[in-house]
């Protein structure tokens, strides 16, 4: 097979159409349509080039690798945890270690590519967290006008975190769920590429976990546990592992287990009771941000691939979102956000069906997360210096 650079496919009804920016959902099915993908050279088993992006630009719709975009994303670590025993060898994919701590760069990595290849020079995203810093960021590398549509109340922190690279930030009172398609309309008239959690470039460049994973791995783990909001991250891990099989890197597919919060669980809910389709949640009621999406645009598209390729959807509640954050940062030394813990949780809430290996993916770092723990709660204390040898004495003893 060809690759073709701008050729999309829905994955749902088989509909085909030329890629356009801020245009890019099936017209029958509603859900977002993604890059055809063909096989030109087998794939490696090690890693030859700086970054992700140069090694698999074949695998890419891009025409050329610009070096100069990059902020060094992607060949994030693969590593063991402690919670591994004979039955279930378990490991942390830390997407944490992209430039601007999240996954959210490996997507940006890829628009910013196409973008400035197509010759546009405003880019937005509608986002309240990693995603909007890490557009911002990448929009200062490339030297293009950022445009952020941010929710009303967003929190101080996640601002901070963007307009630190001087972006334009419209904070919207309204539908957060409109805001997203009313984005898409307001890039067509006044050419900014909007680029949205399930934009087809940026599931191109999640895809790369995937493609890292099996490299490291040197085939295809048994279970992959992703956290699911807008669904983008997990249909680029899966169209990651997809092409691994076509390229023959791998004879299958690992069971994708997709982790959603009990407050915000449209699609969970939906697969418990066996549909094809997800409904509505009317209120999100969740620490995690970052995956409280009560309409997720790619929802309909993750029901179907956990149906047709035999995946998981579960959701796990707050408390046990905490639990496993402060699980990993105790015992692994790993701060992570709540929704990356998330993987955890559900990791502990389905161990007794689990065996082989399973990669947990973590998402974003810690100090990324709406929700802070109190450092006055975990074994914190003050001293004055004349005083601080006998507090620390009283405390561990001699």
């Amino acid at each position: 097979m060809v690759f073709t650079h701008n050729l999309l496919r829905c994955w749902l009804c088989g509909s085909k159409q030329e890629f356009s920016p801020n245009n890019y959902f099936c017209p029958r099915c509603r859900q977002p349509m993604l890059f055809e993908t063909g096989i030109q050279k087998e794939i490696s088993g090690t890693a030859r080039a700086t970054a992700s992006i140069e090694e698999f630009i074949e695998f890419l719709p891009l025409k050329n690798y610009q070096s100069w975009l990059s902020l060094g994303e992607g060949r994030t670590p693969l590593l063991p945890l402690k919670l591994s025993d004979s039955r279930v060898s378990l490991l942390a994919k830390l997407e944490t270690n992209n430039p601007t701590l999240s996954f959210k760069d490996r997507g940006s990595a890829v628009v910013m590519q196409k973008i400035t290849e197509l010759g546009w020079r405003k880019v937005g995203t509608v986002s309240t967290g990693n995603m909007a810093s890490s557009t911002a960021a990448y929009a200062a590398r490339a030297g293009l006008k950022a445009v952020l549509l941010v929710k009303k109340g967003t929190s101080p922190a996640a601002l901070l975190s963007s307009a630190v690279f001087r972006p334009l930030i419209i904070e919207v009172d309204g539908d957060y769920g409109q805001l997203f398609w009313k984005s898409l309309e307001v890039g067509k008239k006044l050419e900014i590429y909007f680029a949205n959690s399930v934009d087809p470039l940026r599931i191109e460049g999640y895809k790369l976990t995937a493609f890292e994973i099996c490299q490291e791995l040197r085939r295809a783990p048994d279970f992959v546990f992703v956290p699911v909001s807008s669904g983008g991250h997990f249909v680029g891990l899966f169209k990651g592992f997809y092409e691994m099989k076509q390229a023959g890197f791998t004879d299958r597919l690992p069971v994708m287990v997709g982790v959603q919060a009990e407050g915000c669980s449209p699609l969970a809910k939906a697969f418990e009771a066996g549909e094809k389709s997800f409904s509505r949640i009317k209120e999100a009621r969740t620490i995690a941000h970052s995956i409280a999406n009560p309409d997720p645009p790619a929802g309909n598209l993750v029901l179907h691939l956990t149906g047709e390729y035999k995946g998981w959807l579960t959701s796990v509640s707050d408390e046990e979102m905490i639990e496993a954050q402060q699980e990993l940062a105790e015992a692994e030394g790993l701060f992570v956000q709540p929704e990356s813990a998330s993987t955890l949780a559900a990791f502990h809430k389905l161990r007794s069906r689990l065996s082989g290996t399973v990669v947990l993916i973590m998402t974003g770092q810690g100090l990324k997360a709406a929700h802070q723990p109190s450092p006055t709660g975990l074994n914190y204390f003050r001293s004055n210096l004349e005083e601080m040898d006998k507090v620390l004495k009283s405390i561990i003893g001699k």
